[in-house]
Parts: structure tokens; sequence; C-alpha cells
């Protein structure tokens, strides 16, 4: 004869095993459409690389998701890692639902929050239900200056190189760039100057090659420029050039590709 006080027993272990990720019994909130919206928003920000929790924090908030009223970062943790693999922040956030009703269905309001752990590849795993914090607050990172190549540089670049001496100096080409390209513009967004892109200059005997490259952290840009026999030409490099098989961007890989 089974002994129902051990069965009785037995199932109440399980139920508290399965209860592990509640919270007082409580299962954390969340349906269908948020844990989609939470998997397609952290395999967004995986990439390009971000340096910290508040850079993935930043990119959350870039998004269509992250603009609306309806989404909030709640935590950003620095993570202590030492390998690319190894988990290096970690992201709580917050999707709200306004209470709705479909026919005889009402939907009761709530907010379900997700947990996620970023390594310089991407989300480590999907986002996870977590139970909100009771003092969630929403986070805003402090504002970045741009790092990128507008698009103003190239004719400017163009511009500069032609109007150049036949025989110039290195110092020469970078006095006339400092002065020929467009000065950093103020993001009205942020009230901060961007910060210009690096200038690299090689010169040999008439000929000239110009590399302009700016890291956004962790979008990179390139520009490339050269004048030879009297002629110029600019060009940039796009996402797959500077991917993982990525091009030179140098003055002399400018001058080469002839």
């Amino acid at each position: 004869m089974v002994d129902l006080q051990r069965v009785v027993t037995a199932v109440c272990a399980g139920l508290v095993l399965a209860s592990c990720g509640m919270l007082d019994g409580v299962p954390a909130e969340g349906d269908a459409e948020t844990d989609r919206q939470s998997t397609t928003l952290a395999d967004a920000i995986g990439y390009p690389p971000q340096s910290d929790a508040a850079g993935f924090a930043r990119a959350a908030l870039g998004t269509p998701l992250g603009k609306s009223d309806d989404f909030s970062v709640v935590q950003a943790e620095d993570l202590a890692h030492e390998d690319p693999e190894d988990p290096r922040a970690r992201l709580v956030w917050r999707i709200h639902r306004d209470a709705s009703e479909a026919g005889w269905r009402r939907t009761p309001e709530f907010d379900a929050c997700y947990r996620v752990d970023f390594n310089h590849y991407g989300a480590v795993s999907a986002p996870g239900r977590v139970t909100c914090p009771a003092d969630a607050t929403p986070i805003t990172p402090p504002p970045l200056p741009r790092r990128d190549i507008p698009q103003d540089y190239t004719p400017a670049l163009e511009a500069t190189l032609g109007a150049l001496p036949g025989t110039p100096g290195e110092a020469e080409v970078r006095a006339a760039l400092a002065s020929g390209l467009p000065a950093p513009q103020v993001d009205p967004e942020t009230d901060l100057a961007a910060i210009p892109p690096q200038v690299l200059v090689h010169v040999e005997g008439s000929d000239v090659g110009v590399a302009l490259s700016a890291s956004d952290y962790g979008s990179k840009a390139c520009v490339l420029a050269r004048r030879a026999g009297g002629a110029v030409r600019v060009w940039s490099l796009n996402w797959r050039d500077l991917g993982p098989l990525e091009k030179p961007c140098t003055p002399e890989a400018a001058l080469a590709s002839r």
C-alpha cells in the first residue's frame, strides 16, 4: 500500500524545486511577446561589442523598443572578466504592459523583467525572466560624444588634396587637412561636440595617401584617399572590409590601391 504521506512530501518537494525561479512562490511576469521582444533586443545590441554595461544600456535605449515609454533599463552591472568569452556586463530591463481586453478575455497590467549577460561576442544566453526589483529605477547612462566620419568629410578631403602643391611635404599636407576638413559638429541630442577622426598621412614624392579612421565604441569607419599622378580619389571601406578579415586603414594602403 502506498504511503500517502510520503507521496505528498515528494510532490511538495518537487514543487519547491520547480519554483526556484520564483519569489515567494510567484512566477516572474511576462508572456510570449515580451519573451520575443527581449530575445530580439539582446541579439540586436550584442554587436558591435560594448566596453561596459553602460554601453549595452545605451545600445538598448537606442532601439525602437528602448525608445518606447514601456521600456526601461533598471540594472546595468559590470562583471569581472579575463577572456572574451567571459561575461563582462549584465543588464536587467523592464517591459510594461497595460491591461487589455479582447472579447471575454481580460489581460491584467504587468511589468516583465529580463536579465541577460553579455560577453565580447554578444548575449551569453537568451534573456531570462526575473522578478522585477522592488526598488527598480530607470537608468539613463550619460551620453558620449560621437566618433564617426561625417559625410561632408569626403568632398572636403577631395578638394583639399586637389589643391595641394605639386610636391608637398607631410607637414604641409597635415596643415592643409587641418584647415580644409570640417570642424566637429555638436550633436543636438547630447549637446556634445563630436570627436574628429584620426588623420594619417603618407607622402611619396608628388603622391599623397590619407587615411581617416574612427571607432564609435565598437563600430569602425574608414575613409581612404590618394592623389597619384595628379588624380584624386576618395573612397570608404564598408563594414565587410572592416570585419574579421580587416583591410588596413592606412595611407600606405591608400597609395597601394592603384
